[in-house]
Parts: structure tokens; C-alpha cells; sequence
């Protein structure tokens, strides 16, 4: 028997912030053996090796330290997401979907035996720091970090408020090696941020954390009351957002969508399969049209909620290909020990595909840079080890028409002109990605929102 409590559609581990999203659960232990399964022969075996390394290892080693390595090997030798959590891991994991944890503010990932950075998180040690997705960080306090596990990275970075740490890192396009010296903190992740320009809303949601949703409402009201109920469109930024919890993502399109899919999951056993649907209602009130901003940071419940929006054609989404997250984790709570995260079911877009491998593809393509190595060329789930393949894909419904852009979007150049300033965190105006997008929704508005173009076909696209 299995007592699930919530679910979280997470991407890698964190150094202050969890991806993806999840499923915590009480269960048993081990579940009958098929017939003909060599199972306890094969626990034989690793009885025997267990026992000679206590017996003869050059030095000695605590039996406790032994299975949880043991553990560990087994789970991340099936996928990036599945792995044991002792209690103080499970505890920062709890703290980190609250949206209150202490660390860095940094998502990080294993690649080739490096550990390499997924995401910074808004207004933390990290992001302060100038750190940048694709980053690899190859020594902490001067400590190589090849061949070191994800776990073990994570715990060296975390450590009490306060306390300081210093990286290495090697960045795409730049020879010498970037140390960083950070000081640890309390993060408190404000899930959105909010400001008006002109009469378009911009919401910027750093995470799916547990009141992802409530936060989005709170932001359009606010942005209704300061426009003096104004709003002509919205743009809703999600780069660099890793995911969070599946209620959230689905609450969180579902503010936005008055029907359709929003996404369904699909594991090994049929009776677990779910499809989840918009309600009637629109947070929005006018329907008001939709620029959603991602990058290759872009993973999970962000991934969910961009491909819902995208292909009810709520939305249009504007940026790089997002991170290609595709699996769901479910924790199944462990009395006195920790949890296991496991990974249960895959979740499939309204069209019937997964987004395993490919992510999600932009409406209109736009680059932060007009400088190819300014990040890694891949920093996506793919690239993972033991990440899954794309699954075949089930069969595709029909969707709503696809929309039409506005004829200014031609105009629109994929990278930044040579004159454009270089971003600055903190300063708008230097946002090219930013600004296309506002530009773009003014254009929506003034065409009386993109229209469908009456067709009626499939939409293949993931």
C-alpha cells in the first residue's frame, strides 16, 4: 500500500534548489520476486562482496557508509533523478519546495564526470555572483571535482548561512578559469516578480514551489490595479525556471487555459496513468494574449506549463529550446532512514509527446547573446547520464489551429544587433530577449490578439 502526498516533476539535484517534479509516498519493502527472478542469488552475491570489502579493504570502512554507496550505484544507474536521500537531504529537499532553503541558489547537474550548472536562482548568492547556466564547476575550495558524485558536490556547497565558499569554474568562450568566493544564505525564493510596461504585464516565475499559483493570481491582480485594470497582454517569463512541484504546474497553466489538456503521466502501471484538464476560467479575465519566454534552463513544470499553454494556443513562446525533462519522480518516505526518489511515470503534452530529449521548441526563436559560445551548446537533459530516450510517443490528438503572428514578428532578428548593450541582470533595457517579447505582445494586442489560422490539422511538434 502506497499513501502519496505529493507529486514534484524534478529535473537534477540542487545546491539550494530542487528540479523537476514529485510524488512522496509511505510503501513497504521489498514487493514479491517474479517467478524465475534470480533475485536473492543476486543479493547473495552482493552479500559476499559486502563482506570481503569489510574483511579486507586496506582501511576500515563503517558498514553504514558501504550500503548507502551501494544504494546510491543502483539508483543513479537507472536515470539522473532516481537516487536515496538520507534524512538531512530529505529535510533540505522539504525546505527547498517550501521556497524557503539554505545554500547557494544553484541547480546543478553530473555531465561527464564534471558537475555543470543548470540554472542560478533569481536574487541569490549565486545569481549575484554573475554564475550562468552551462558553467562547469571544477573545484570547490580548491578542491577538484572530477569523478565526484552529485550528491557529494551538493553537500559541499551546502553549509549554515553565512559561512563561505569559494568555486572554480570554466566557462564556454573564456581561457582562464572564473573563482568565485560566495557566502552562503537563507534563500527565500519570491516565486514572482512583477512589473508594468506600458500597459503589458510582466511576470517573472522563478520556480514551482508550493504557492507557485497563488503568487501568479497575486501578480495579475496587482498589475490590474496598478494599470487601473489596463492590461492589454502579459509576458511570462520562465528561463532559467527548474520546475518544482506537478500541482503547481498544472495550477499554474490551468490559470491561464479556460479548457484543454494540460498534461497526462504514463508509467508501468496503467492504474496509475493520469490526465489532467483545464477548468473554466481564466485568471486574465480578457483572455488577454500571452508571451512566454524560456531558454535551456527551462525544465520540468516550467517545460509542462509552456507546452500546454503552446499548444492550446493560449500562448506564444518566445526564446530557445528548453531543457527536455520529460520524468516524473515519485518519494517514498522511509521511517527513521530518509526517502528514495524514484522515477515512475513519463508525462506527455497535449499532442500525445513527450518531452524527453527534445524539450520544447519556441514559436520564435530568440538568443540572449549574439555570441554562440556565450553558454555550453548543450546544457539539456540528453546530455545526462543514464537520461532516458524520447519514448515513442502516443497517439496525437487534434489540437486547436495553430496562430497567427503578427507580421512584425518577421522583423524580429534571432540574436541581438551589434550595437545592443551587454546584459546586465538588473537592468531591463538590456534584456534583448526581454524586450522582443514585449514588443511582440504590443504587436498581439494592436492586431486584436494572434488569431488561429482556421485550419484543422495535427500538431506534431513536442
Amino acid at each position: 500500500m502506497k499513501f502519496r502526498t505529493s507529486l514534484l516533476i524534478a529535473g537534477t539535484f540542487a545546491a539550494g534548489i530542487g528540479v523537476g517534479v514529485i510524488v512522496p509516498v509511505v510503501r513497504g519493502a521489498l514487493a514479491d520476486s517474479p517467478a524465475g527472478d534470480n533475485t536473492y542469488q543476486q543479493l547473495g552475491l552482493f552479500e559476499n562482496i559486502f563482506q570481503r570489502v569489510k574483511a579486507d579493504y586496506v582501511m576500515p570502512e563503517p558498514s553504514r557508509k558501504l550500503v548507502y554507496d551501494a544504494m546510491n550505484g543502483m539508483l543513479t544507474g537507472l536515470d539522473p533523478h532516481s537516487g536515496y536521500m538520507n534524512k538531512r537531504q530529505y529535510a533540505d529537499m522539504q525546505a527547498e519546495t517550501s521556497g524557503q532553503f539554505g545554500g547557494l541558489g544553484l541547480e546543478v547537474s553530473e555531465a561527464s564526470g564534471f558537475i555543470k550548472v543548470i540554472s542560478p536562482i533569481d536574487d541569490t548568492p549565486a545569481a549575484k555572483a554573475g554564475i550562468k547556466p552551462g558553467d562547469l564547476i571544477v573545484a570547490i575550495d580548491g578542491k577538484p571535482m572530477v569523478g565526484m558524485t552529485l550528491n557529494k558536490a551538493v553537500d559541499a556547497m551546502r553549509g549554515p548561512p553565512g559561512s563561505q565558499i569559494t568555486l572554480t569554474l570554466k566557462r564556454a568562450g573564456v581561457d582562464k578559469p572564473i573563482i568565485d568566493t560566495l557566502t552562503r544564505a537563507t534563500i527565500h525564493v519570491q516565486a514572482v516578480k512583477d512589473k508594468l510596461y506600458g500597459n503589458i504585464g510582466y511576470m517573472r516565475l522563478a520556480s514551482f514551489s508550493e504557492n507557485a499559483s497563488r503568487d501568479i493570481r497575486r501578480a495579475v491582480h496587482k498589475l490590474r490595479a496598478e494599470s487601473h485594470g489596463h492590461v492589454d497582454a502579459y509576458v511570462l517569463d520562465l528561463r532559467n525556471n527548474p520546475g518544482g512541484l506537478l500541482n503547481q504546474g498544472i495550477a499554474v497553466a490551468n490559470d491561464f487555459l479556460k479548457t484543454g489538456e494540460i498534461v497526462s503521466t504514463h508509467g508501468r502501471h496503467s492504474s496509475d496513468d493520469e490526465v489532467w484538464y483545464a477548468h473554466p476560467g481564466d485568471a486574465l479575465v480578457n483572455h488577454a494574449p500571452i508571451v512566454i519566454l524560456i531558454n535551456s534552463g527551462t525544465a520540468s513544470a516550467a517545460e509542462i506549463v509552456s507546452a500546454a499553454l503552446q499548444q492550446n494556443r493560449r500562448a506564444v513562446v518566445m526564446g530557445t529550446r528548453s531543457f527536455g525533462k520529460g520524468s516524473v519522480q515519485t518519494i517514498f518516505t522511509i521511517p527513521d532512514h530518509g526517502a528514495l526518489r524514484l522515477t515512475t511515470a513519463l508525462y506527455y503534452t497535449p499532442s500525445g509527446k513527450s518531452l524527453q530529449d527534445y524539450g520544447v521548441q519556441p514559436d520564435v526563436e530568440v538568443h540572449e547573446s549574439r555570441n554562440p559560445k556565450d553558454q555550453f551548446p548543450k546544457i539539456r537533459e540528453a546530455d545526462m547520464p543514464n537520461a532516458f530516450h524520447n519514448p515513442s510517443g502516443m497517439k496525437t490528438p487534434i489540437l486547436p489551429p495553430k496562430l497567427v503572428l503578427p507580421a512584425m514578428v518577421k522583423t524580429i532578428a534571432p540574436r541581438p544587433p551589434a550595437n545592443w548593450p551587454k546584459l546586465v541582470p538588473d537592468k531591463p533595457s538590456t534584456d534583448y530577449q526581454l524586450q522582443m517579447a514585449l514588443k511582440l505582445a504590443a504587436a498581439m494586442v494592436h492586431q486584436g490578439g494572434a488569431h488561429q489560422d482556421g485550419s484543422s490539422q495535427a500538431d506534431a511538434s513536442h
